[in-house]
């Protein structure tokens, strides 16, 4: 809420109009992209934060293709040119309307934002939300706007590139270099000399005059007083996963491993399953070697946010898959693993995610519960998205192609397999979850959304396991016993929802019918079902609960409308298409002799 202040008293001080900014076309800014400055509480090169500020204010760190060093130089040595420069994107249309901005521009700049009155009036609106209250998804995207308007206000001030350290404090903050004003630059200051120096030469762009300023400038800093600096290895570390971006390399490599199994499934020759493997294993190398490089950059387990898990996601898919395939010889493992694997890697590279190396709250580092904690429920999750895709292909060829018994008992039996080894990893992950609970918070459970969510999950899969395996009839008292239990359980349940609305009527209806399938629903096809099913309770844990709830502890992002209708576009898609599925599957087995199906028992 400071930089929001901060901002709105800018209001009246906007710039004189400028004729344009530039990027000079011949400079070599290589000596300042290891440069170490203090970001977001860490100390990373130069590169890493160019990136994270170009992304943050444009969308994409090579914003008009150019390096974001470059760029970020130019705002900070041209702020008067850069404010009149369209950087901001705000491309839906709606929004547009909603802020009563221009509605054939798309991008706009600072000076125009800043002097636009109706998203003045929203931001100082925002300054009065009461504390607590999370935003609607308007108040959140001009809130995203104001963010956007605040960096760059931190950049045109000088005050993003803090490369001085303080001399006394390891934790301290580190300083901008104060640009001189005009010519005068304060006597005996080497590093404000060749700061200055380096703007005149970039504003000319004079190559050799901006060389010879940056290694003033970086030999000038080494020569100060410091007392902390960050350990030069760690800085090449981070240099490297800059350049090589591991994780969108992975994703294509997996790719193309999913192309070359789904051939080697058609061609069914030796020498494409072996090209096959060695695109699962190739992808998921590059993949560890990623998350390694992160590691060693975060001097922390890389799984504290959604981009993050998301890798664990993939990763957890290849290393369960890579290890499934030494005991279960089938082309559908490689398969499975390198398609979901890369679409894991192609969503944490996609989607809006913050995908920069942050701190996290100190009470989360000291336990090793979290390092154990996450690999296992990642590893589960990943198990499980592989059940699923697995269950949608025994739901297709058992409702079209009834006739291959052979290839449904095969699906079948691998599905089953891996939802019993899903659900156990997933009971290790809660297990391991309470204790990191327990060691970082104090208590080992505490009704939490995603606490509670968890555990709907794993009893929805334990339902699955259980009635599979349950072969002989059950005995009416079950029944009644059951019935007493569920009755006793909304008893609790419902006053606490009261009063009762349309949507939550609906709710509860929802999670009666659902708890009758889950329990009476028998058989292959009934079976893969509900494993489908079971796979949205996971969504609502990981997705869920962290996006849509945003409510305690486990809430790392906090989402808006867009979240929750993507959730349902998807949902619905994926039960229009299973019940599509559900009704030639009925229909044909209506006109023929039941095999195995939904109320017939199956053999495990």
């Amino acid at each position: 809420m400071l930089r929001l202040v901060l901002i709105l008293m800018t209001l009246t001080a906007t710039a004189a109009p400028s004729a344009g900014a530039t990027l000079p076309t011949s400079l070599d800014v290589e000596a300042l992209r290891g440069l170490a400055v203090q970001h977001d509480g860490r100390w990373p090169p130069l590169d890493t934060v160019a990136r994270d500020v170009v992304e943050s204010v444009t969308g994409d760190a090579f914003f008009r293709g150019q390096d974001p060093v470059l760029m970020l130089l130019g705002w900070t040595f041209d702020p008067q040119g850069w404010m009149h420069e369209p950087l901001i994107s705000i491309a839906n249309a709606e929004l547009r309307r909603e802020l009563q901005l221009p509605a054939s521009q798309t991008v706009l700049s600072y000076e125009e934002l800043l002097g636009h009155a109706h998203l003045m009036k929203l931001m100082r609106d925002l300054t009065r939300i009461e504390r607590g209250r999370k935003m609607n998804p308007l108040e959140s995207k001009v809130s995203d706007i104001s963010n956007k308007l605040g960096t760059l206000q931190d950049v045109f001030n000088g005050q993003s590139i803090r490369p001085i350290p303080d001399a006394d404090d390891p934790l301290g903050f580190w300083r901008p270099i104060r640009m001189p004003q005009g010519e005068e630059a304060e006597a005996g200051d080497s590093v404000q000399g060749a700061w200055a120096a380096a703007q005149k030469a970039f504003l000319a762009d004079d190559a050799p005059a901006f060389s010879s300023a940056c290694n003033r400038l970086v030999s000038s800093l080494k020569a100060l007083p410091a007392a902390h600096r960050p350990d030069s290895k760690r800085i090449d570390v981070e240099l490297l996963y800059n350049r090589i971006q591991p994780f969108r390399t992975a994703w294509m490599v997996m790719m193309v491993g999913a192309v070359l199994a789904l051939w080697a499934m058609l061609v069914r020759r030796r020498w494409f399953d072996v090209l096959a493997v060695l695109g699962l294993v190739a992808g998921f190398g590059m993949l560890t070697y990623g998350l390694w490089l992160r590691w060693q950059i975060a001097g922390r387990i890389p799984a504290a946010n959604m981009f993050e898990s998301l890798l664990f996601l993939s990763w957890g898919m290849g290393a369960f898959a890579i290890l499934a395939m030494l005991g279960i010889r089938r082309r559908v493992v490689p398969l499975t693993a390198s398609a979901m694997g890369a679409l894991a890697l192609v969503l944490a590279d996609v989607l809006p995610l913050d995908p920069y190396v942050r701190p996290i709250l100190p009470v989360l580092l000291g336990t090793v519960w979290m390092s154990i904690h996450v690999p296992v429920i990642m590893v589960s999750y990943s198990v499980l998205a592989l059940a699923v895709l697995i269950a949608h292909a025994q739901v297709t060829v058992m409702a079209v192609a009834p006739s291959r018994r052979g290839l449904s008992e095969a699906i079948d039996s691998l599905h089953y397999w891996y939802v019993l080894v899903g659900s156990i990893l997933l009971l290790a992950g809660i297990v391991t979850g309470s204790m990191w609970a327990a060691s970082s918070w104090g208590r080992y459970w505490g009704w939490d959304p995603k606490e509670v969510w968890s555990l709907i999950a794993f009893l929805g899969y334990m339902a699955i396991l259980h009635v599979r395996v349950d072969h002989d009839r059950v005995r009416p008292w079950a029944y009644v016993v059951a019935g007493l239990l569920a009755v006793a359980l909304f008893v609790i349940v419902v006053p606490k929802l009261m009063p009762l609305s349309t949507g939550k009527l609906l709710g509860l209806g929802g999670a009666v019918g659902g708890m009758v399938l889950f329990v009476l629903a028998r058989g292959k096809f009934a079976t893969a079902v509900k494993s489908i099913m079971a796979f949205w309770l996971i969504i609502m844990t990981y997705v869920g609960v962290n996006y849509v709830l945003g409510s305690e502890l486990h809430s790392y992002g906090f989402g808006t409308g867009a979240v929750v209708r993507s959730m349902f576009l998807v949902g619905g898609i994926d039960l229009g298409l299973v019940a599509l599925c559900c009704l030639v599957y009925l229909v044909r087995r209506s006109t023929s002799p039941p095999a195995v199906g939904i109320g017939v028992p199956s053999s495990a």
